[in-house]
């Protein structure tokens, strides 16, 4: 699934970090890494190049091969080019640059990445853990696009022995609707949570069917805003990493599952891996 992955570099930590976890993430899959930097106004082709020879000397370390490019276009046009030309199952990412300009890489070329490539993405914050994931977080609103990430996070729960959690969290009060205008009572949150929990045992049951024997389930409900929801059961449960469709259809809270995944991506700092729906 992950036997070739592209890195994408400009020289900040956080770009650093996103190689890293991009060679260890293709180590699990005896992989390769084809590492990329865009030379621009920013970034000269001298530097790019030594930017490049850093992730080699990583790979190398870490006994993964490492293929270099250095491309004279726009970052994300060459990173997704990039991405097609050599039909790369990963693109890895950091989702913030260097100072300056490139402090914006987030929503910028990162932005661009996630709309434009048609390949699974894996972005990398600037700090947290990045390789050893013992907690994988799928949250799920039941669509289409949803159930398809669910293939990538069972098979990584799989190969790195993690925990997969899968989640819901649901707007009490976009589920009520006009009703919800003097409020809702507990009752009514304990009730919908509780019909959510079985939802999610019988996708549980569904999805264990193409997993394999080596993944447990572990099964929670919230309520409130999805992004916020999943943002903390992030901090509290020590998630490692969150895989999440790009795109969704409308959820239980009314809300579509990219402008979540869009959320997510500003409020946790643990990697996020952002499923596309036409990879497998």
């Amino acid at each position: 699934m992950f036997e070739q992955v592209v890195i994408a570099v400009d020289g900040s930590e956080c770009a650093t970090r996103a190689a890293r976890a991009g060679i260890a993430l293709a180590g699990m899959y005896s992989g390769r890494v084809t590492a990329v930097a865009a030379a621009h106004e920013e970034l000269d082709e001298g530097t790019a190049r030594e930017i490049l020879g850093e992730v080699e000397e990583l790979g190398a370390d870490a006994g993964v091969p490492v293929e270099t490019h250095v491309i004279a276009d726009r970052p994300s046009v060459a990173i997704v080019d990039l991405a097609n030309r050599v039909d790369a199952g990963l693109i890895v990412i950091g989702r913030h640059g260097n100072s300056g300009i490139r402090d914006r890489l987030f929503g910028s070329v990162t932005n661009r990445v996630l709309r434009t490539a048609e390949r699974h993405v894996l972005t990398v914050p600037g700090e947290g853990p990045i390789a050893d994931y013992e907690t994988v977080l799928l949250p799920t609103d039941k669509s289409k696009a949803a159930r398809e990430a669910v293939a990538p996070a069972a098979d990584l729960a799989d190969r790195y022995d993690a925990a997969l959690h899968l989640l819901t969290v649901i707007d009490v009060r976009s589920e009520a609707g006009p009703f919800s205008a003097g409020g809702v009572d507990q009752e009514y949150v304990d009730s919908l949570l509780a019909d959510e929990l079985t939802d999610l045992e019988t996708l549980a049951d569904e999805y264990a069917t193409f997993t394999g024997d080596g993944v447990s389930f572990e099964l929670a409900t919230r309520s409130g805003t999805p992004s916020t929801g999943i943002a903390e059961y992030v901090d509290e449960q020590g998630v490692d990493l969150v895989v999440m469709a790009s795109t969704g259809e409308s959820s239980l809270a009314g809300q579509l599952l990219g402008s979540t995944t869009d959320r997510v991506l500003r409020l946790v700092d643990v990697p996020v891996l952002v499923v596309h729906p036409d990879r497998q």
